[in-house]
């Protein structure tokens, strides 16, 4: 009777398609708040071994080890920034109190330079002569205009706080969009704290779907595609601290200004493929166009020109070298597989394709070892039995 009640292997393999495609839809339809969900996730996963930790070390209650987890966040960002927006004003009030009638200066005294040269040298290329001489004694006239004397970047201050009360006028007619983005913001909190105190038990509710036999491999497979993730971040770490010392260490050759700061907000948007570090070279070149260099001989718009060819050296570097070799050695992937994987999820979904690029590469490598054995009918995890 009881056998009679089974269903057949062909509708088994039909409900299985089925739901495949359920899945399939169900992601298709929620693309739009998927880097939400998967932002969510991320801080639940960051955040749960500290959770743990208060749980399993000090036996408090999961929740109150969740809310002091994520109170312990708040407090870290806070903290953060309190150290940096002191640091960024104090800079700011440095760039107002400039010696300005003596950088205009030597801005004209560059450019009359440069107009000598292409009216004796006259470049070209490809026997295409190039002629500039024309907008830069148009730029140089402009700023022989300016007063240099009573140039004051600070009186123009009050103009920008003008400015700066039209924004917000404006700003009211967009009121409806920052109501949205808020309330992105505390759904993904919410998400990432119930993911925070309750992911624990999705992995023993997926392995309990399974007939008792296969429990254990299936335990492992979760276990394995857990450790991608630990390898991940742990890699992105590392390859964060790379990119800081190596910015902190150009930027202090080259004599530039803020070289520490520069390089801890270098290290830090490393999280942000492609877009971080084109926004970490901006402070550098401002730093290079305000102060110049400590001690190479150039002029200000040169060094300029010299920051730029360094982050640029430092970002191509990156993504042919350092990225993909951390990258591979942590989920023990080719190097090519993650450049092809970033260009490839990076053309998709954009900046979280590309952020996703490799560890979304290493979970498919440990499902297909799992797919790719069981279809071979061999053991996939041979090591758990023999050890058990």
């Amino acid at each position: 009777m009881n056998q009679n009640r089974q269903w057949s292997d062909t509708l088994r393999y039909m409900a299985l398609t089925g739901l495949a495609i359920f899945l399939i839809v169900v992601v298709y339809v929620s693309r739009g708040s998927l880097s939400l969900i998967i932002s969510a996730a991320i801080i639940a996963y960051i955040l749960a071994p500290l959770a743990n930790f208060l749980t399993n070390k000090l036996r408090l209650n999961r929740n109150l080890s969740v809310i002091i987890s994520y109170l312990i966040l708040i407090i870290i960002a806070v903290l953060l920034l309190v150290l940096v927006i002191p640091q960024i004003t104090v800079r700011i009030q440095n760039f107002l109190n400039s010696d300005w009638p003596t950088t205009i200066n030597s801005i004209d005294r560059w450019i009359e330079d440069l107009i000598r040269k292409f009216e004796v040298d006259k470049p070209g290329i490809g026997g295409f002569s190039i002629d500039l001489t024309v907008p830069l004694t148009e730029l140089r006239n402009y700023m022989s205009s300016v007063d240099v004397k009573g140039f004051d970047v600070q009186s123009i201050v009050p103009d920008l706080s003008a400015a700066l009360g039209s924004i917000v006028t404006v700003g009211a007619n967009v009121l409806s969009r920052i109501m949205g983005v808020l309330l992105a913001i505390i759904t993904t909190i919410m998400a990432s704290i119930h993911f925070c105190r309750d992911g624990w038990k999705l992995s023993n509710t997926i392995v309990n779907q399974f007939p008792e036999i296969y429990r254990p491999e299936i335990r492992e497979l979760l276990e394995r595609l857990g450790g991608v993730w630990n390898n991940y971040f742990l890699g992105q770490v590392k390859l964060m601290l790379i990119i800081g010392i190596v910015t902190f260490a150009v930027t202090t050759a080259l004599g530039l200004k803020w070289a520490l700061l520069l390089g801890i907000i270098a290290g830090f948007l490393e999280i942000v493929p492609n877009i971080g570090p084109i926004v970490a070279a901006v402070p550098a070149i401002i730093s290079a166009a305000i102060f110049g260099s400590q001690w190479l001989p150039v002029s200000n718009l040169m060094m300029v020109i010299v920051v730029i060819a360094a982050y640029v050296l430092i970002q191509q570097t990156e993504n042919a070298i350092i990225v993909p070799r951390i990258m591979s050695e942590a989920l023990d992937l080719h190097p090519v597989l993650v450049i092809l994987g970033v260009l490839i999820l990076s053309g998709r979904l954009g900046i979280i394709g590309a952020l996703m690029a490799a560890p979304i590469l290493g979970i498919i490598k440990v499902l297909l070892h799992y797919l790719a054995c069981k279809i071979r009918k061999e053991d996939p995890y041979p090591e758990i039995f023999t050890l058990s």
